[in-house]
């Protein structure tokens, strides 16, 4: 199917910023461009953040698997997708550079250019920011998105702030696959009080049982206290994703397939579930 055509005219434009559209931090913070406004060239994704505690509008896979990325590591405190730039500053930087600054076609009115995903995290000198834009290698082929990726680059680079070019072959796959079966898990709006109170249970259990697979054991579990099946495998991700059980994301893959044996358990997790 054909790409519709969409346009951010300065009318629409003009809409968002009274709308606060790119503005904001952590939760108060409103991408310039949702699902809605923008026609994806694949599949859209509207996760709920780890660390912002809102919904994300990301625009394709591999969008969403950087975000994954960044929003699984300990250190990060905000994500903002569809960051808007300046546009008398990359209108300025156009201009400098002799390129055509992006138009929202049919009309001749600038468009409001944005950074896929702008993080903010915890360093060793305090908060620092990092920009990225997630391409793919085809993008980087084509003339005119280079153009616009340098005009990206002088906007970021003139205020100190490092800027990537993503594309699909720098992310690492099994630990983005993984942190994709628990993310959804880490809040546990949606995991029923009657499991939530079996914690300290299921982490005993766990320590007892590290020669079975994690399907055979959450089967065992659901039996045992007469769950609904699938109700310990959930009860799982959740811990997962809350670090309360941990394994060595990077190598192993994450199913029912994988032995208890490859889990870890904090003490101080399990002492602070029977408190």
């Amino acid at each position: 199917m054909a790409r519709r055509r969409y346009t951010i005219d300065a009318r629409r434009a003009a809409e968002f910023v009274k709308d606060g559209r790119g503005k904001g931090h952590d939760s108060a913070y409103k991408p310039w461009l949702t699902i809605q406004d923008v026609p994806s060239q694949g599949r859209c994704h509207r996760p709920l953040g780890m660390s912002t505690g809102r919904i994300h509008h990301l625009l394709s896979d591999n969008e969403r698997d950087l975000f994954l990325l960044l929003d699984w590591q300990s250190s990060t405190v905000d994500l903002r997708e569809r960051f808007p730039l300046n546009l008398d500053t990359t209108q300025d930087i156009a201009g400098r550079l002799n390129i055509r600054h992006p138009r929202a076609l049919p009309t001749t009115d600038l468009l409001v250019m944005t950074t896929d995903l702008v993080l903010d995290r915890r360093g060793t000198n305090g908060v620092e920011t990092r920009a990225y834009a997630v391409k793919t290698a085809t993008d980087l082929e084509n003339p005119r998105t280079l153009q616009k990726l340098e005009i990206e680059w002088h906007y970021w680079q003139e205020r100190g702030i490092p800027w990537s070019i993503v594309t699909r072959s720098e992310l690492p796959q099994r630990l983005i696959d993984n942190i994709a079966w628990v993310h959804h898990f880490f809040r546990p709006d949606g995991v029923e009080d009657r499991l939530l109170v079996l914690i300290p249970l299921f982490l005993d259990e766990i320590a007892a049982r590290l020669q079975v697979s994690l399907g055979g054991f959450c089967d065992v579990i659901d039996h045992r206290y007469g769950l609904q099946p699938g109700s310990s495998l959930l009860l799982m991700r959740h811990l997962l994703a809350s670090r309360t059980v941990t394994c060595d994301m990077e190598q192993v893959v994450l199913n029912a397939k994988l032995p208890v044996s490859a889990l870890t358990i904090d003490q101080r997790d399990r002492l602070r579930s029977r408190a």
